[in-house]
């Protein structure tokens, strides 16, 4: 049962949780993702998007936010059943649902709707939609995408939160974000999100959560989540090869970089793949370099990903990633 060792008695839902409950390794995913839950429920109500404009230093909402997309947030009740449509658009959208296990059931792309029930998800009456649409050239057409988006659900009951201590959850979020970034422990991200426990690498689970909560799984998008040689403030060039990605689908690929922590302290933090330097089979990406177009400012301690979407090939993207994970960027 090696995909469980990390599992209590109580670490999935199935049992009330007591009042300030302590934070443990075996609870610490549903406590973030009750972190999580509470804050949307804070910002709105019970079945309604929260809308959000493209991420920046001064506007994010989780940790390790991405450019690429502008977020729309919503804790929904499915326990009288609820549906969720995204209507047709030609460039990337999607509706990502995770039950209050912080497991991804259901990845709703453009065209689609979907009705969810209890029955769908691992424990619990609500869920937490991460829908993510596509920034274009045409900002007016992105914000009227975004508005589109449809919960249709037949009950309003608000989310119960489950007691843990805000403060305390806080406090081993940044444990584990600190012995990851001290290289402590090695996520696989693939591993990391998944529809079951069966899908995820235990520890991957648990730490995923705390470094990128809401990640997307592996047949969505895929992550290189630690750029090798980051924390270097010179001037440097991070050459990677082309991945395949479905790009006729709306398939993307982009840096975006990020403080010790996982937020976003530049103006400058982020490159998509259409700003890179295009050298033919490979993409180059420029940093702190200033007399370099499209150049981004990274501090000391500095953390980055590169973010994959629609892989033509789960496995192959894979491996893709670990034949880049060893690519260190050139200083200039």
């Amino acid at each position: 049962m090696k995909k469980t060792a990390l599992l209590s008695g109580t670490f999935l839902l199935g049992a009330t949780m007591t009042m300030a409950e302590p934070v443990t390794m075996e609870n610490y995913v549903v406590a973030e993702t009750d972190w999580y839950f509470n804050n949307q429920q804070n910002a709105a109500p019970v079945n309604t998007f929260t809308h959000n404009g493209p991420v920046s230093k001064d506007a994010q909402d989780v940790i390790r936010s991405n450019r690429d997309v502008m977020y729309s947030l919503a804790v929904v009740d499915i326990s009288a059943g609820a549906t969720l449509t995204v209507p047709p658009r030609d460039d990337f959208q999607i509706i990502h649902v995770m039950d209050e296990n912080h497991l991804s059931h259901f990845v709703i792309p453009a065209g689609e709707s979907r009705t969810i029930t209890p029955e769908d998800v691992s424990g619990g009456t609500h869920v937490y939609l991460l829908a993510r649409t596509k920034i274009t050239d045409d900002m007016e057409e992105s914000l009227a995408a975004q508005r589109a988006m449809v919960i249709e659900a037949n009950s309003a009951m608000p989310y119960p939160e489950k007691g843990f201590d805000v403060s305390e959850v806080e406090a081993f979020r940044n444990g584990l974000v600190a012995d990851y970034a001290a290289g402590k422990v090695q996520i696989i991200e693939h591993e990391s999100f998944g529809e079951t426990m069966e899908d995820v690498d235990p520890t991957s689970y648990v730490y995923a959560a705390a470094v990128g909560w809401g990640g997307l799984p592996s047949t969505t998008a895929q992550y290189l989540s630690a750029v090798a040689g980051q924390g270097d403030t010179s001037c440097q060039r991070y050459t990677l090869p082309k991945p395949n990605l479905d790009w006729d689908a709306g398939g993307f690929f982009s840096l975006t970089t990020y403080d010790t922590a996982g937020w976003i302290v530049e103006d400058d933090f982020y490159i998509g793949h259409e700003k890179m330097q295009d050298d033919g089979d490979t993409y180059s990406i420029y940093l702190n370099c200033p007399d370099q177009p499209n150049s981004l400012t990274v501090q000391e301690g500095w953390t980055g990903i590169v973010r994959m979407y629609l892989p033509i090939d789960v496995r192959e993207t894979i491996d893709y990633i670990g034949s880049i994970r060893g690519i260190q960027p050139e200083k200039l």
